[in-house]
């Protein structure tokens, strides 16, 4: 167990019985008074975010959460398989499949041979920590009829499924940088 006030970015604790990672935290004082904990937590499972202000000396359990290397290889229609880079045998990894609910809104940025971590907890594969940003190829853009230019910025679907707002130069088939914590466009790749 910790104290609210003990809280790293990165550390998994439980919050009514569900495991949450802790993205950013910020503590404030108010007048006459022990600071209080602003902490901004991803739910482990569901990719969630929420906030919560926690009084300095609130008790947290700690979640033992373990990050293994791994690399996305194929999605077969039912589950996401990952591979295990950080394994002692190379010509056989460790695979792990994950179905899309458990994986929640990072499904949306996982493509061909991304790396990321796998959150492994109890020996039970329970989620994925995705990289700041991944690179995404362009499926679609819409238009927006003869207004695109004037109007600077039109969503544009990924290969992923995920829904993006992006500059007028940008056209189907290019690829581009995306923001996973926030799915805001980031650049243009430039092969």
């Amino acid at each position: 167990m910790i104290t609210a006030s003990d809280i790293t970015k990165g550390i998994a604790i439980e919050i009514k019985g569900e495991p949450y990672m802790v993205v950013d935290w910020e503590k404030f004082a108010r007048a006459q008074v022990d600071p209080d904990v602003k902490v901004k937590l991803r739910h482990i499972r569901t990719h969630d975010l929420v906030e919560r202000t926690l009084d300095a000396h609130s008790k947290l359990t700690v979640v033992p959460i373990e990050r293994l290397a791994a690399v996305f290889t194929h999605w077969d229609g039912e589950f996401y398989h990952f591979a295990d880079i950080g394994s002692d045998n190379p010509d056989d990894p460790d695979e792990f499949q994950l179905p899309p609910e458990m994986l929640g809104k990072a499904s949306k940025f996982i493509v061909d041979d991304l790396q990321l971590n796998m959150l492994v907890l109890n020996s039970e594969p329970v989620g994925v920590e995705l990289p700041p940003s991944v690179i995404i190829r362009v499926k679609s853009v819409d238009m927006v009829g003869r207004y695109w230019r004037a109007i600077m910025e039109g969503p544009a679907r990924l290969e992923t499924g995920l829904v993006v707002m992006v500059p007028h130069i940008i056209s189907p088939g290019d690829l581009i940088r995306v923001n996973t914590e926030n799915g805001e466009y980031m650049e243009r790749i430039t092969p």
